[in-house]
């Protein structure tokens, strides 16, 4: 004798048969959604973190730390007043390697009506162990590498921002794709020698 059951017939229990398997892609394909948003976006924050990373790095590392500034020539007709002053520079630690010709110095002062710069290169630098003039534009210095740059301040020379005693300049080292180093230049004495900063 055949039992027959009294609660399901055969359509019913298929039907739960397949609004289950519905179900179950369905999370399958919430999932694999979901999953996909998360690696996406995983993807640009990592992206963003190592951009930020070699920004960062190249501000910081990217730039020359000025070790000391003196005047190494004073004006021999007014003697209160430079002529040269040199600064001794060095690659900060962690930088590439950087062409000379990358570097450029600026000196702003007090014209009188409006502010005057000074601006040059490196390419002039000596090395300051072997006193080697580094000037062919493919010259370059590595990290810690401390080198000497004569700035021509002489006034006469057409040269802006020419020194005098209780003069104050500011001066900015600037490295292309770099960083930027900011220094104040106080000139108390003008004779050779003097430390400036």
């Amino acid at each position: 004798m055949h039992r027959k059951n009294p609660y399901l017939n055969e359509n019913e229990s298929g039907a739960i048969g397949i609004g289950a398997m519905i179900i179950f892609i369905a999370l399958i394909l919430v999932a694999a959604v979901a999953s996909t948003i998360i690696i996406k976006t995983a993807e640009e924050l990592q992206q963003r973190a190592e951009a930020t990373g070699d920004d960062t790095r190249d501000e910081i590392s990217g730039k020359i730390t000025l070790v000391a500034a003196y005047v190494s020539a004073e004006d021999v007709n007014v003697a209160t007043q430079a002529d040269e002053i040199t600064l001794m520079v060095q690659l900060s630690a962690g930088s590439d390697t950087t062409l000379l010709s990358s570097m450029s110095w600026f000196i702003v002062c007090d014209g009188g009506a409006a502010a005057e710069v000074n601006e040059g290169d490196f390419t002039a630098a000596t090395e300051l162990d072997a006193a080697t003039l580094m000037t062919a534009t493919s010259a370059s210095v590595d990290a810690g590498q401390t080198f000497l740059v004569a700035i021509n301040v002489d006034g006469s020379a057409g040269n802006l921002c020419q020194p005098s005693v209780g003069d104050e300049q500011e001066l900015r080292v600037i490295i292309d794709g770099g960083g930027e180093t900011y220094a104040q230049l106080h000139y108390n004495s003008v004779d050779a020698g003097a430390t400036i900063v």
